[in-house]
Protein backbone atom coordinates (compact mmCIF):
# COMPACT_ATOMS: atom_id res chain seq x y z
CA UNK A 1 0.00 0.00 0.00
CA UNK A 2 1.35 3.31 -0.85
CA UNK A 3 1.90 5.79 1.44
CA UNK A 4 0.13 8.99 1.28
CA UNK A 5 2.68 11.96 2.09
CA UNK A 6 0.19 14.91 0.65
CA UNK A 7 -0.52 16.62 4.12
CA UNK A 8 3.50 17.67 4.83
CA UNK A 9 4.96 18.28 1.36
CA UNK A 10 1.78 20.90 0.67
CA UNK A 11 2.02 22.65 3.79
CA UNK A 12 6.35 23.02 2.61
CA UNK A 13 5.24 24.00 -0.75
CA UNK A 14 2.44 26.77 0.89
CA UNK A 15 5.56 28.16 3.28
CA UNK A 16 7.62 28.44 0.07
CA UNK A 17 5.11 30.61 -1.96
CA UNK A 18 4.42 32.68 1.29
CA UNK A 19 7.87 33.30 1.45
CA UNK A 20 7.62 34.52 -1.88
CA UNK A 21 10.00 32.10 -3.77
CA UNK A 22 8.60 32.75 -7.63
CA UNK A 23 8.30 30.00 -10.20
CA UNK A 24 7.89 30.60 -13.89
CA UNK A 25 4.74 31.34 -15.93
CA UNK A 26 5.37 28.41 -17.99
CA UNK A 27 2.17 27.31 -20.50
CA UNK A 28 -0.47 24.24 -19.18
CA UNK A 29 0.31 21.06 -21.05
CA UNK A 30 -2.65 18.55 -22.02
CA UNK A 31 -2.84 16.04 -19.19
CA UNK A 32 -3.69 12.62 -20.40
CA UNK A 33 -6.96 11.30 -20.81
CA UNK A 34 -6.04 8.13 -18.53
CA UNK A 35 -7.30 7.17 -15.38
CA UNK A 36 -4.77 8.59 -13.16
CA UNK A 37 -5.03 11.83 -15.66
CA UNK A 38 -8.56 12.01 -15.19
CA UNK A 39 -8.35 12.35 -11.44
CA UNK A 40 -5.27 14.79 -11.88
CA UNK A 41 -7.83 16.71 -14.29
CA UNK A 42 -10.44 16.56 -11.21
CA UNK A 43 -8.16 18.17 -8.70
CA UNK A 44 -7.17 20.53 -10.75
CA UNK A 45 -10.67 21.54 -11.00
CA UNK A 46 -11.78 21.19 -7.59
CA UNK A 47 -8.74 23.07 -5.93
CA UNK A 48 -10.45 25.88 -7.23
CA UNK A 49 -13.76 24.91 -5.85
CA UNK A 50 -13.31 23.94 -2.05
CA UNK A 51 -14.81 23.20 0.05
CA UNK A 52 -15.89 19.58 -2.10
CA UNK A 53 -18.25 18.21 -0.40
CA UNK A 54 -17.56 14.47 1.17
CA UNK A 55 -19.47 12.49 -1.30
CA UNK A 56 -17.52 13.85 -4.19
CA UNK A 57 -14.11 13.19 -1.98
CA UNK A 58 -15.26 9.51 -1.68
CA UNK A 59 -15.60 9.32 -5.45
CA UNK A 60 -12.10 10.37 -6.24
CA UNK A 61 -10.07 9.69 -3.30
CA UNK A 62 -9.68 5.81 -1.85
CA UNK A 63 -10.42 5.17 1.76
CA UNK A 64 -6.72 4.76 2.72
CA UNK A 65 -6.12 8.66 1.25
CA UNK A 66 -8.77 9.48 3.35
CA UNK A 67 -8.08 8.27 6.30
CA UNK A 68 -5.01 10.03 6.38
CA UNK A 69 -6.22 13.12 5.13
CA UNK A 70 -9.56 13.78 5.93
CA UNK A 71 -12.34 15.79 4.29
CA UNK A 72 -12.17 19.13 6.17
CA UNK A 73 -7.81 18.80 5.49
CA UNK A 74 -7.93 17.85 1.79
CA UNK A 75 -10.18 21.30 1.40
CA UNK A 76 -8.40 23.63 3.65
CA UNK A 77 -4.34 22.29 1.88
CA UNK A 78 -6.44 22.54 -1.36
CA UNK A 79 -7.77 25.93 -1.36
CA UNK A 80 -4.05 26.71 -1.27
CA UNK A 81 -3.48 25.70 -4.54
CA UNK A 82 -6.20 27.55 -6.20
CA UNK A 83 -5.27 27.52 -10.08
CA UNK A 84 -3.17 24.83 -9.83
CA UNK A 85 -2.20 23.89 -13.82
CA UNK A 86 0.26 21.09 -14.57
CA UNK A 87 3.72 22.38 -16.95
CA UNK A 88 5.22 19.97 -17.53
CA UNK A 89 5.02 15.88 -17.78
CA UNK A 90 7.98 13.75 -16.73
CA UNK A 91 6.94 9.90 -16.19
CA UNK A 92 3.05 8.89 -18.06
CA UNK A 93 1.82 5.75 -17.49
CA UNK A 94 -2.24 5.27 -17.03
CA UNK A 95 -2.21 5.05 -13.28
CA UNK A 96 0.42 7.51 -12.58
CA UNK A 97 1.80 10.77 -13.40
CA UNK A 98 4.73 13.02 -12.64
CA UNK A 99 5.30 16.40 -13.75
CA UNK A 100 5.89 20.08 -12.69
CA UNK A 101 2.56 22.40 -11.86
CA UNK A 102 2.36 25.50 -10.96
CA UNK A 103 -0.25 28.05 -9.13
CA UNK A 104 0.17 31.56 -8.25
CA UNK A 105 3.42 31.90 -9.77
CA UNK A 106 4.82 29.23 -7.86
CA UNK A 107 6.16 26.02 -9.25
CA UNK A 108 5.26 22.19 -7.69
CA UNK A 109 6.95 19.14 -8.16
CA UNK A 110 3.93 16.92 -8.95
CA UNK A 111 2.87 13.00 -8.29
CA UNK A 112 -0.50 10.99 -8.45
CA UNK A 113 -1.24 7.45 -8.66
CA UNK A 114 -4.71 5.49 -8.58
CA UNK A 115 -5.76 2.82 -6.93
CA UNK A 116 -7.45 -0.72 -9.18
CA UNK A 117 -10.61 1.40 -8.63
CA UNK A 118 -9.10 4.44 -10.52
CA UNK A 119 -9.17 6.50 -7.30
CA UNK A 120 -6.56 8.44 -6.28
CA UNK A 121 -4.17 7.17 -3.47
CA UNK A 122 -0.90 9.12 -3.54
CA UNK A 123 -0.61 12.54 -4.67
CA UNK A 124 2.44 14.50 -3.69
CA UNK A 125 2.91 18.29 -4.35
CA UNK A 126 5.72 19.92 -3.36
CA UNK A 127 7.64 22.82 -3.66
Amino acid sequence: MKAVRVLATVLAAVSIAAAGCGGGGRAAVAVPDSPAGKQLSWYMDAVNRTPVADKELKEHLSATFLKEIPPEEFNRLAKTLAGLKMTELTEVKPDALKGRASASGQEYKTEISVDDAGKIDYLLITG
